[in-house]
C-alpha cells in the first residue's frame, strides 16, 4: 500500500510540470488576473500538495490547508507579466510564477524543445503586456498614427517572429483601432492582417527535434501547429468591403 502511495504521488509530481505550463495560456488570453491564479492555486493543490500528503502521511491537513491557501495569496499578488519595459522583446515579460517565467532565464540550458517554446511563450507574454497598455481612447487620428508606429517598430524588433504569436498580433491592431475615432479603423485592422502574417513566419510545428527534446517536442509541434497551419486559411477566408 505504501508503495502504491509513493507510485501515486510520483505519478502527480511528474504531472506538476505540464499542468503548470498550460495555466499560462491564461495569463496570455484572460483580460482578468483571477483565472489564472486560480488555476495556479488548483495546480499548487493537486499536484504538489496532495503528493505531499502522501509522502507525508502523518503531516496535518490543516498545515496543508494553510500552505494552500498562502500560495493563493501570493499566486493574487503576483503579476501575470513582468515589470520589464516592452522595448525590448528578449526581456522576460511572463510573470515570475508562471512557466514561462520561471524558466525562460535558463533557458539556453535546456533542450531545444523547451527553449523554443519558452521564447514563443515570452514573445506572447510580450504582446499581451502591450495590449494591456493600449490607451482606453484616442482622441485624433494624429494620435492613432503615432501609436500604431510606435507598435509597428516594436513589433519589427525580434529576430525571431513567431507565426504562433500573430492572433496577439491581431488583437492589439484591434485594441488600438477600436479606442480610436477613424472611421478606416475597421480596414487598418484588415491590412494589418495580411501585412503581419509576411513577417512573423518561424513555425515551431516545421522543425524537427532529435530524440533527446520527446515528448516535450510532439506537444509543442501539435500545440503551436493549430495557430500556424489554420490562421493563414482563417485569414484568406475573412473578406473586407469597402
Amino acid at each position: 500500500m505504501k508503495r502504491l502511495k509513493v507510485f501515486f504521488a510520483l505519478i502527480l509530481l511528474l504531472l506538476a510540470l505540464p499542468f503548470w505550463r498550460f495555466s499560462d495560456i491564461l495569463a496570455i488570453i484572460s483580460p482578468f488576473h483571477w483565472p489564472l491564479s486560480l488555476a495556479l492555486t488548483c495546480t499548487f493543490a493537486f499536484f504538489v500538495m496532495i503528493p505531499l500528503k502522501l509522502l507525508l502521511p502523518k503531516m496535518k491537513t490543516y498545515l496543508l490547508i494553510i500552505l494552500i491557501l498562502c500560495f493563493g495569496s501570493l499566486s493574487w499578488w503576483a503579476n501575470p507579466f513582468s515589470k520589464m519595459a516592452t522595448t525590448e522583446p528578449t526581456f522576460n515579460h511572463c510573470g515570475a510564477m508562471t512557466y514561462t517565467g520561471m524558466f525562460y532565464p535558463i533557458s539556453s540550458f535546456l533542450s531545444d524543445a523547451h527553449r523554443d517554446d519558452l521564447e514563443a511563450r515570452n514573445q506572447m507574454c510580450w504582446i499581451r503586456k502591450m495590449i494591456s497598455k493600449v490607451p482606453p481612447r484616442f482622441d485624433t487620428a494624429h494620435e492613432v498614427e503615432t501609436y500604431t508606429k510606435l507598435m509597428e517598430d516594436k513589433l519589427l524588433r525580434p529576430e525571431i517572429k513567431y507565426r504562433a504569436a500573430l492572433p496577439l498580433v491581431a488583437i492589439l491592431y484591434f485594441q488600438i483601432n477600436v479606442s480610436s475615432v477613424d472611421s478606416l479603423g475597421t480596414k487598418k485592422i484588415y491590412d494589418s492582417l495580411h501585412f503581419w502574417i509576411n513577417h512573423y513566419t518561424e513555425e515551431i510545428s516545421n522543425r524537427e527535434y532529435s530524440a533527446w527534446n520527446w515528448p516535450h517536442s510532439v506537444y509543442i509541434k501539435f500545440e503551436y501547429g493549430l495557430v500556424e497551419k489554420n490562421w493563414q486559411s482563417l485569414i484568406d477566408s475573412i473578406v473586407f468591403e469597402n
